[in-house]
């Protein structure tokens, strides 16, 4: 197969990682890949054998144009964003194909914003019949509100010898509490870094401040700076700094208002790291693998935090039954299945009309 891929960007963040590793399988596989982008972000290393290419147009409004203008001449062209679809649908029709990595309504906190995305959707899922590939169960569930049809599900996956309880983690001397929470600090909306402060206030009111930390990591950790509570700052880790920062931190929390299926907590489950997130999160089962809140609730996640730091069994608990949850999310199985999916995507388009 020929397979072109779109993005605006290419950075160190959960869905760029995905596309990258799917792109490496297919090239192990025979398939030929040609990655069309606008921006690399510093220190991002493909495989030399993708065939990279730089949009000719500046910025976003200029990867729009290009996508729309553009015959891609490939058996499968990539889109991650459903206006990146419909625009490579005017010439590309045939071989477009949604890899929906979250649901793109909730990017914006507008009331108008996420009212047209609605009319996006049904428009690439109904108008131009643009099929879909989603990373988890919960994601395509929203995604077919918008369609009648059934979206194909590859569960995203993580590298489980890459990711594992470490148990001499080189964070350990950095923990200055006996329990240190991990919050993820970037600015989109989506990902609720405003819902993760509230809630990490709170924390410090019902319980005070004295026997638990936050490290905070991401593209965005000097917005960080609660007062009374003690906060470090790691910014963005290579994948064995995760495991070993995963190791030696006691809960992950993940305030969300959407995720497909985040790398990053399927990271911390598999290093036995307790996560209290919302529902967002997909995967979880309250009570079973982690704790659960209504989306945007930041009182019940401090709640949360409170029970997970006040409640030792419950805590092995949830710790040992999420590394077991992980364990079903294997990035290779993923690769396997997604190669499945884009076979059957060109053997059908291909299939004679009778």
């Amino acid at each position: 197969m020929r397979i072109a891929i779109i993005r605006h960007s290419i950075r160190d963040r959960g869905g760029d990682k995905v596309v990258n590793e799917y792109a490496e399988y297919l090239l192990e596989k025979g398939h030929e890949v040609i990655y069309w982008t606008n921006e690399i972000m510093p220190g991002i290393s493909l495989d030399k054998r993708i065939k990279l290419k730089k949009i000719p147009f500046k910025g976003k409004i200029g990867t729009i144009l290009f996508t729309a203008l553009t015959d891609f001449d490939s058996d499968v062209l990539l889109v991650d964003i459903v206006v990146m679809g419909c625009c490579a649908w005017i010439r590309n029709a045939k071989s477009v194909l949604y890899f929906a990595q979250d649901y793109d309504v909730r990017y914006y906190s507008s009331k108008l914003m996420q009212g047209l995305l609605r009319v996006i959707y049904w428009t690439a899922f109904n108008i131009m019949n643009i099929p879909a590939i989603a990373v988890s169960g919960g994601l395509a569930k929203l995604l077919e509100k918008h369609t009648e049809r059934k979206i194909k599900v590859v569960l995203n996956g993580i590298n489980h010898r890459i990711f594992y309880r470490e148990d001499r983690s080189r964070f350990l001397p950095e923990k200055r509490a006996s329990q240190a929470i991990i919050l993820y600090a970037r600015s989109d909306f989506r990902k609720g870094l405003d819902i993760g402060i509230k809630a990490i206030e709170e924390l410090a009111r019902l319980r005070g401040v004295n026997d638990w930390e936050l490290w905070a990591i991401g593209d965005d950790p000097l917005s960080v700076s609660i007062e009374g509570v003690k906060v470090k700052r790691w910014g963005f880790l290579a994948e064995d700094d995760l495991r070993a920062i995963f190791s030696a931190a006691d809960i992950y929390l993940l305030p969300s208002r959407s995720e497909g299926l985040s790398l990053l907590l399927l990271s911390a489950l598999a290093c036995q790291c307790v996560v209290v997130g919302t529902a967002a999160s997909n995967i979880i089962t309250d009570e079973v693998d982690g704790l659960v809140s209504p989306i945007e609730d930041w009182r019940a996640l401090a709640k949360n935090l409170n029970r997970a730091m006040s409640d030792k069994s419950l805590f092995m608990k949830l710790s040992r039954n999420g590394q077991l949850l992980a364990k079903k999310y294997d990035s290779e199985k993923g690769c396997a299945q997604f190669e499945t999916a884009l076979t059957e995507f060109v053997n059908k388009k291909r299939k004679p009309v009778l």
